[in-house]
């Protein structure tokens, strides 16, 4: 009868933990030797040599999941195959990675063009350097006709239009008739008009 012995510990393929290959057998050298395939197909997803280091911790990546999940591949089912899928979906997360991280360091650089581009957009509400020199102009022209009105008058235009007063009020104010209130404030308004040449 042969003695039992221990079977001997197997060497971990780049850094897989020994007990993670306990009961692999056969399995793990099979899977080891699909390294260079399983390296060729990742590098072709992520578009780079064979020696990047994104395309190495793939591989390492992809043969440990193989070896961790290797329960799952039913009996007849061809390693290969099934081994070159898991590299697969590792590569494509890498480059799912990627890309989110391009989108996060180019989003501010993004929102400062939308910004500027918006703000380039609106419309500067205040007026510009035509329309306030025609507003200067037109107040000095008012400032004239104002001067011209009888003072009684210009009190009651002004008390109107610019302090915000009905005739009532300024009939009591002025201590005149209403009916002088409204006749002062349309001839002040004429005058305006003439003056402003409206």
């Amino acid at each position: 009868m042969i003695p039992a012995t221990t079977p001997p510990s197997l060497p971990a393929p780049d850094g897989l933990p020994a007990a993670s290959l306990v009961g692999v057998g056969a399995s793990l050298d099979e899977t080891a030797a699909l390294r260079p395939v399983v390296r060729a197909a990742i590098a072709c997803v992520l578009g780079e040599r064979a020696d990047h280091p994104d395309v190495e911790d793939c591989t390492h990546e992809a043969l440990a999941r193989a070896l961790e999940g290797r329960s799952r591949l039913r009996d007849g089912e061809p390693l290969r195959p099934w081994v070159l899928g898991i590299a697969r979906h590792v590569a494509l997360d890498v480059l799912r990675r990627r890309r989110r991280t391009r989108r996060a360091e180019a989003q501010p650089a993004h929102d400062a063009e939308a910004q500027g581009e918006l703000l380039e957009a609106v419309e500067d509400p205040a007026p510009g350097p035509e329309e306030r020199a025609s507003q200067s102009e037109r107040a000095r022209r008012i400032e004239l006709a104002l001067q011209k009105l009888a003072e009684p008058q210009r009190r009651a235009l002004l008390a109107f239009h610019v302090e915000g007063l009905n005739y009532q009020q300024i009939s009591r104010r002025l201590d005149i008739p209403l009916g002088t209130v409204a006749t002062w404030i349309a001839r002040g308004r004429r005058c305006l008009a003439e003056a402003l040449g409206e």
